[in-house]
C-alpha cells in the first residue's frame, strides 16, 4: 500500500514541478456570472487539494457531532445493525445453497458490523464446512453458550481425524449422555464404535439413531443385525449357557425384533447348537417375526425337526410355493436326502429361479454322480 502512496505522490510532484520547471505555469480563467477569477493551473489544483481537504475535516467534524447526538448514536447505530443483518442473511442463504466460502465471507463481514453469537456460530459452521477447523475452533470463542464448546470442538477434531475417537472415548460417550438427541454427535460416536469394535456401544446408539432417522430402515435393520452378532458370539464364547442367557435377558419386544433374530441364529448356527437354532427359525416364522426369503437369503436354515415340520405343513396348504420348495431342499440337501433335495429344487428352480437355487440343485446333482447336469446348473446359475 505504501508504494502506491509514494507512485501518487510522485505524480503530483511531477504535476506541480514539471510546469515550474518549464517556466509555464498554465493559465485559467473561472467565470460565474460577472465574477471572474484568473489563475495558473498550479494554482487551481492546490486550491482544490487545500478545498477538499478543508471539506473533508468539516464533514468529519459535524459527523463527529452528530454521531454525539443520541438520534444520531441511533441511526448510525440502526444503519449498522441493518448492513449486518443483511449479511447475515445472505450468508445464511449461501450456506443452504451449498456455497459455505461465499457464506463464511458474508458471515465475517456481518461479524465486523455487529459482534453477535449467533453470527460467530454461523461462521464457525462455516469454517468447519470448509474445513478450516482452526477458524471454526476460533470462532467458537464468541459463541453465546460457552458449555458447548467441549461439544462442537469433539465434533470439529473428530470431522478433521476419526483416529482421534480411540483416545476420546470416554468423552464421546459422556456428550453422548448430554446430548442424546444431537444427530451429528451420534453419527460420529455409531462411526467411532464400530471402528473400534464396540458393539454394546452401537447397541445403545440404536435406539436413538431410529428416532432421529439418522438411517433408512436398510441402513437401521443391518446395523442391527451386525452389533447383535457380535454381541452374541462374545456372548458364545463364554459358553453355551452365557450365550443362552444374553437371549433371555433380552425383552420380549427385543426377540421378535428380525434383525435380532437373524443375528442370534446365525450365532446359533456358527456355534452348532443346532437343536437352539431349529426352534429359533421355526417359532420365528411362525409368530411371523422371520421371513423365509431372509432366511434363505443369509443361509440361516437348519435341518431341525421343529423347522421341518412347519415347512411341510406350508407345503400341504401351498405346494407351489417356490421358497417353501427352496427350504424344503435346502433341508433335505443338508440331511443328504438327494432325491427329495432334487425333486423340490427342480421344482423351486422352476417357480423362482435363482442363483442360490441353481447352486444347490448343481450341488445335488454333483453328490448323485451326474456330472452332465451339475454343470448345467451351474451355467444356468452364472447367467442368474
Amino acid at each position: 500500500m505504501k508504494y502506491a502512496w509514494i507512485i501518487v505522490l510522485l505524480l503530483i510532484a511531477g504535476l506541480f514541478i514539471g510546469p515550474l520547471w518549464d517556466g509555464n505555469t498554465g493559465y485559467m480563467l473561472i467565470a460565474v456570472g460577472n465574477y471572474t477569477v484568473e489563475t495558473s493551473l498550479v494554482a487551481a489544483i492546490i486550491i482544490l487539494v487545500l478545498a477538499v481537504i478543508v471539506l473533508r475535516v468539516v464533514l468529519g467534524f459535524i459527523m463527529r457531532i452528530i454521531r454525539g447526538t443520541s438520534w444520531g448514536l441511533k441511526w448510525f447505530g440502526e444503519r449498522r445493525t441493518t448492513k449486518a443483518k443483511n449479511a447475515l442473511t445472505e450468508g445464511a442463504k449461501a450456506l443452504v445453497n451449498g456455497d459455505s466460502h461465499a457464506a463464511s465471507s458474508a458471515f465475517n463481514r456481518s461479524w465486523q458490523l455487529r459482534h453477535d453469537g449467533t453470527v460467530a456460530l454461523f461462521a464457525s459452521y462455516a469454517a468447519a464446512r470448509n474445513e478450516d477447523y482452526s477458524q471454526a475452533r476460533d470462532w467458537l470463542q464468541h459463541a453465546p453458550q460457552p458449555g458447548e464448546l467441549a461439544l462442537a470442538e469433539t465434533l470439529f477434531t473428530l470431522q478433521q481425524d476419526p483416529e482421534q475417537a480411540a483416545n476420546r472415548i470416554a468423552e464421546i460417550q459422556q456428550l453422548r449422555r448430554d446430548y442424546p438427541r444431537h444427530p451429528q454427535l451420534l453419527r460420529l460416536a455409531l462411526t467411532a464404535y464400530q471402528n473400534l469394535h464396540r458393539w454394546d456401544d452401537v447397541i445403545a446408539c440404536l435406539a436413538d439413531a431410529e428416532r432421529l432417522q439418522l438411517l433408512n430402515d436398510t441402513e437401521i435393520s443391518e446395523l442391527t443385525e451386525k452389533a447383535y452378532r457380535e454381541h452374541f458370539l462374545a456372548a458364545g464364547r463364554e459358553g453355551q449357557a452365557g450365550l443362552a442367557t444374553k437371549w433371555r435377558n433380552l425383552s420380549r419386544d427385543s426377540r421378535r425384533k428380525a434383525p435380532i433374530r437373524r443375528a442370534y441364529l446365525a450365532v446359533l448356527k456358527i456355534y452348532q447348537q443346532q437343536d437352539a437354532a431349529d426352534k429359533v427359525a421355526a417359532r420365528g416364522l411362525k409368530r411371523g417375526d422371520l421371513k423365509l426369503a431372509h432366511l434363505l437369503e443369509k443361509q440361516l436354515l437348519v435341518a431341525g425337526p421343529e423347522l421341518r415340520d412347519y415347512l411341510q405343513s406350508q407345503l400341504k396348504k401351498q405346494p407351489e410355493d417356490g421358497l417353501l420348495l427352496q427350504a424344503m431342499g435346502q433341508i433335505a440337501l443338508m440331511t443328504k436326502e438327494w432325491s427329495l433335495a432334487e425333486r423340490a429344487l427342480r421344482r423351486s428352480a422352476e417357480l423362482v429361479p435363482s442363483r442360490r437355487v441353481w447352486l444347490d440343485l448343481a450341488h445335488v446333482y454333483a453328490a448323485q454322480g451326474n456330472s452332465q447336469a451339475a454343470l448345467e446348473a451351474y451355467e444356468k446359475a452364472l447367467r442368474d
